[in-house]
């Protein structure tokens, strides 16, 4: 496939740092995608295993691969790989995730409908899995399937005190909003893809698709898993941070609500990644 401005209709982002036992199911859940004018840009953000091979043994015209000459860390990494993109739409697939075969045409769908003007991001509820591939969570659901307005999305969020839009791997952007965002910022690490959801959402709607397309995975090698034990923390943060910006109409019952919901889900999820990745 040639390469050049405007053929490319999806861009999809895979980046990541040491991920050789994941990447190359990674990869080839994107390369099977039913829709099938994308260009994969995979950024190796200076693994020290052999991600970078694995990636390049696959031969793929839509493939262009890079490895920083440092590691960079994901905040960095994330935000060079959206500073290279020239398609319409954009994904960011992180190297232990996995897309369902329909993700994309079923995305790309939603944004191609008249009557979906002015929505800024589709997402998808996604299947936990575990480092083996088998789902341990088939559908990780709390928002129905649909057009939803960012204050009833925002507010929803904070009540819920956990991530209902879902991880990158989720969500499909057009990238002519990436220059409308200040990127990806890792100041609360642990809402780095929630910070930028927000971003997205102050320039359209949410539109959720209320079937699983991507899988999630939990292992001792995924970040979530590494700053697991400051989920509580830093959400509290995310949530006074959202709540300080008078346009998300955030009320304190709202941000009470969330407190108690915060620290029950952080619990459970902290207890379920230390549950499924210690049996690898």
């Amino acid at each position: 496939m040639p390469i050049g401005e405007g053929f490319f209709y999806f861009e999809s982002i895979n980046s990541g740092y040491n991920n050789a036992r994941f990447i190359g199911d990674t990869i080839h859940s994107i390369l099977s995608q039913t829709f099938t004018d994308f260009e994969l840009l995979i950024y190796d953000d200076f693994s020290n295993d052999e991600s970078f091979d694995i990636a390049a043994s696959f031969s793929d015209s839509r493939i262009k691969l890079y490895k920083n000459p440092h590691n960079l860390g994901p905040e960095k990494n994330w935000n060079r790989a959206i500073g290279d993109v020239r398609g319409q739409y954009v994904k960011l697939v992180c190297g232990d995730d996995i897309l369902f075969p329909e993700c994309l045409e079923r995305q790309v769908a939603v944004f191609d409908y008249p009557k979906h003007s002015g929505v800024s991001l589709v997402s998808c509820p996604r299947t936990i899995i575990d480092p083996e591939g088998k789902p341990l969570i088939k559908k990780v659901d709390f928002v129905s399937g649909g057009r939803i307005g960012s204050v009833d999305v925002i507010r929803k969020m904070i009540r819920m005190g956990t991530n209902i839009i879902g991880e990158p791997v989720c969500g499909l952007y057009p990238a002519e909003l990436i220059a409308r965002t200040s990127g990806y910022s890792a100041i609360v690490p642990y809402t780095i893809d929630l910070d930028f959801w927000i971003q997205l959402l102050k320039h359209g709607d949410l539109y959720m698709i209320d079937e699983p397309l991507c899988a999630f995975r939990i292992s001792n090698e995924s970040w979530s898993s590494r700053i697991g034990d400051m989920r509580y923390r830093q959400f509290i943060e995310f949530m006074e941070q959202a709540a300080a910006d008078k346009s998300h109409e955030v009320t304190d019952l709202d941000m009470f609500i969330g407190r108690i919901n915060c620290a029950v889900q952080s619990m459970t999820s902290l207890m379920g990644f230390k549950l499924f990745a210690s049996h690898e």
